[in-house]
């Protein structure tokens, strides 16, 4: 992989990558919209196609669009993200979903904003994303304040169970993972973050990546969340990773800070692309955050290996720059394309 931004003059934060109808679809962090773009490379969005899909005005909620993501759920493609209640700021975020009638998720008019994602407390969340970890079940994973905990010092990742693309089930709300390793706990320990959740299925891993640290440091990194149970709803079935999945290393020079991935695998699971958000310089914040690809092994999810550095890899799209592995991914991920 090239480590080359996807786009070189957008900031891309939280980037969502997904394949369908031929193309790669992307969405990510804007604010006040949200957008999907389309590319036939995953590497490269210079000249992709672009939609404005849907805007906040009229909905009952305000600019503050937080991390997009695309899925296509049954029959139909829905966008979960997180957005403010007018005039009350950041702390205010909690899960909206948007469905579309369309099979065209660029098409703006088959979009419809559906509200709240209904049967979850009424409290801070961002990053949700929904899962099948089994055929004919449907869970939703967020990034959420401790409930009844307003001091924004601690972010946890909660899970539910749901019986539609828009309705939790109340009393399958479950804390999975809490921020405990040092390496998770920015601002010298006071702060704990999980968060940007997302479910992957690789060769000996089931699980969810998320990240952690602070967002705004070049120390942001991915972890691993294992599925070691059969039961999604039960704490004590999630393993986490003692050592991160994902991380830069100062001294071998930037991308910096890598967090909030998406991921596509390849058909036999022994690889995947990971798209993530890193900044090119360490003291960027929460400025410069670009888009890049990585190749990952079946290997580097194993729960005993250790961490990767985002400094390293080869190009995944077989352009040039990267070596044999990179080329047998990029082939097996245009064979996915039209999923």
């Amino acid at each position: 992989m090239s480590n080359r931004p996807v786009c070189h003059n957008v900031d891309m934060p939280d980037p969502w990558v997904i394949p369908g109808n031929g193309v790669f679809y992307l969405t990510f962090t804007q604010g006040d919209r949200i957008e999907v773009w389309s590319s036939p490379n995953v590497e490269d969005f210079n000249q992709a196609q672009k939609s404005c899909i849907w805007r906040p005005e009229g909905s009952g909620w305000a600019p503050g669009i937080w991390a997009p993501e695309l899925h296509f759920l049954g029959d139909a493609w829905y966008i979960y993200f997180s957005g403010e209640k007018p005039g009350q700021g950041p702390s205010s975020h909690r899960t909206l979903v948007l469905r579309s009638s369309s099979k065209d998720p660029m098409d703006p008019k088959g979009w419809q904003f559906l509200g709240p994602l209904q049967g979850v407390p009424d409290h801070w969340a961002i990053d949700a994303t929904v899962f099948t970890p089994s055929p004919n079940e449907l869970y939703c994973c967020w990034s959420g304040w401790p409930l009844g905990d307003h001091s924004d010092k601690e972010q946890d990742l909660f899970i539910a169970k749901l019986s539609s693309p828009t309705q939790a089930i109340p009393d399958t709300v479950t804390v999975i993972s809490r921020p405990d390793h040092d390496w998770e706990r920015p601002d010298g320990g006071k702060r704990g973050v999980n968060e940007g959740p997302t479910w992957v299925s690789m060769q000996g891993f089931r699980g969810i990546v998320y990240s952690a640290h602070g967002s705004w440091t070049c120390d942001y990194k991915l972890g691993l969340l294992a599925l070691v149970g059969n039961n999604p709803l039960d704490p004590s079935a999630w393993k986490k990773r003692s050592s991160p999945l994902l991380m830069s290393e100062r001294e071998k020079g930037g991308p910096y800070g890598p967090g909030h991935a998406s991921f596509v695998v390849a058909p036999d699971g022994s690889s995947c692309l990971c798209m993530f958000h890193c900044t090119g310089n360490v003291d960027d914040g929460w400025d410069n955050r670009k888009a890049r690809c990585m190749e990952l092994k079946a290997q580097d999810f194993a729960m005993e290996s250790s961490h990767c550095c985002c400094a390293s890899g080869t190009e995944v799209g077989g352009g040039g720059h990267g070596g044999g592995h990179g080329n047998v991914l990029g082939k097996a991920i245009n064979k996915i394309k039209s999923l």
